[in-house]
């Protein structure tokens, strides 16, 4: 580590600290605490790889951040988890990603290994997560960082804790079988799909009901012990609320009640729903393809079910009205695609300069959106949920408006933290579009007291009394 920059805080310096002790370790500080500037500061003068998000990446973070603190910003190569790996050209023309082979100039060995938003590698089946594994074993030293809780999702981190503890990764040993492993801490049952054997994880072993309903902020003494047993002190967590002195956030419940339109829509896709729905049927609930993303868009307005003419109704007028009243850039979410290209609609429509950025973007598209943003040449940043909820600083902006919100809880948290963080010197303002006496409204409900792992459980019938 080369000498460190003037205007650490205290958290930083420890965990630069950790960081150097430990060699391998999981940050888990919540968005906004400065994991980047830790990893640049406690690696900084070796020959170091950072592993991110195509959309962390493109936007200009790590570029921002490595122009900022590092010495020599040329010693640190970037790669995205989707162009990670070789590819292999098939007779069809196509390609498909070889898991396990990075491309050559990611092969490394390297000094030092930056997995951030170490959650992508939580799906053992993703091509990205046996290369990050691999290039893991050849690494001098290892740092993953996510602030996306894993309380109650336990049994994601166990592509990280291989890449943690390489040594423990053969086979017969601790980290050698998945399955083995989840069937020492994870209560393991037969699942009645996907054949003889087909298994479903549930809770950690001992844990009741009562545990699953405590939030990650406060887990349960079962999530201890399994923490401290599998990481032990490569484990680092710290919450805003206790190093941090912010401006205030205020979060503002906006209703927005249906219009004629709206209900009488509302009503016919309820009835239909119910009585196609089979007792007992599950599905994502944010699944973009079902009758509920239908209803949901519906609370949004009646125009994303029937796009005749320029945007209009529902939330789109209440977004049109707030635009029209501010006088600073201007952070507009939602979940859906339509939405989104409704919201940059309207957003122009007022005369404003706005740029749209959703999984569909490019990444120079990415890239000139946000820097555009952070340099004050845009009005307004329309965003989806997914993409904007990680490893962006949008402090340039005071407010930040949910025309929807994910049935993630902890992705609206995080969507909020782009704005709320380090280096925000203005009090801030969400404002949470809410239609009430519908699905919209139960949903908000229910996102205030649920994780996430108890909203991807909700069945078809559940929805059916939200309705």
């Amino acid at each position: 580590m080369h000498e460190s920059r003037p205007g650490l805080r205290t958290h930083q310096v420890a965990g630069i600290e950790w960081i150097n002790r430990v060699g391998r370790g999981l940050l888990a500080d919540e968005p906004g605490l400065g994991k980047t500037r830790q990893a640049i500061e406690a690696f900084d003068g070796g020959r170091n790889l950072i592993i991110a998000p195509a959309m962390v990446i493109d936007s200009g973070t790590w570029d921002d951040e490595l122009a900022r603190w590092s010495a020599d910003p040329s010693k640190w190569t970037q790669a995205t988890y989707t162009k990670l790996n070789q590819r292999q050209t098939l007779a069809t023309g196509g390609n498909r990603p070889l898991a396990g082979l990075p491309r050559p100039e990611f092969a490394g060995p390297w000094d030092a290994i930056v997995v951030d938003e170490a959650h992508y590698t939580k799906n053992r089946g993703t091509n990205w997560t046996e290369t990050v594994e691999m290039l893991a074993k050849s690494s001098g030293a290892l740092l993953e960082m996510t602030g996306t809780p894993i309380s109650h999702w336990a049994n994601d981190l166990f592509p990280m804790l291989r890449c943690l503890h390489p040594s423990e990764t053969r086979p017969g040993a601790r980290f050698g079988s998945y399955w083995r492993w989840v069937g020492e801490w994870f209560d393991v049952q037969p699942s009645r799909f996907g054949g003889a054997n087909a298994r479903v994880i549930g809770d950690l072993l001992a844990c009741d009901r009562g545990c699953l309903k405590r939030p990650p902020s406060d887990p349960c003494d079962h999530y201890r012990e399994f923490m401290r047993a599998n990481l032990g002190d490569r484990f680092l967590l710290r919450r805003r609320e206790d190093v941090l002195d912010l401006p205030p956030l205020t979060i503002q419940k906006v209703l927005t009640p249906l219009d004629v339109a709206q209900r009488r829509m509302y009503k016919e896709i309820k009835k239909d729903f119910a009585t196609k729905t089979a007792e007992g049927a599950s599905f994502e609930a944010w699944s973009t393809g079902s009758q509920v993303s239908a209803m949901m868009k519906l609370t949004t307005s009646a125009w994303l079910l029937d796009k005749k003419g320029p945007p209009k109704g529902g939330k789109l007028e209440v977004l049109r009205e707030d635009l029209a009243n501010r006088t600073r850039p201007t952070l507009v979410l939602a979940h859906y695609r339509d939405s989104l290209e409704a919201c940059e609609a309207v957003a122009a429509s007022q005369g404003l300069t706005v740029a749209r950025i959703d999984g569909s973007s490019s990444a120079s598209e990415r890239r000139n959106a946000v820097v555009g943003f952070q340099h004050g040449e845009l009005d307004v940043l329309v965003g989806s949920l997914e993409v904007v909820s990680e490893g962006l600083n949008l402090t340039v902006s005071d407010q930040v408006i949910f025309v929807e919100k994910s049935f993630k809880p902890s992705r609206n948290k995080q969507a909020r933290d782009r704005i709320h963080r380090m280096g925000q010197i203005r009090p801030c303002t969400a404002r949470e579009y809410v239609a009430p006496k519908s699905l919209d409204e139960e949903k908000d409900k229910m996102l205030a007291v649920k994780t996430d792992r108890q909203m991807r459980m909700l069945a078809a019938p559940d929805f059916l009394k939200m309705m």
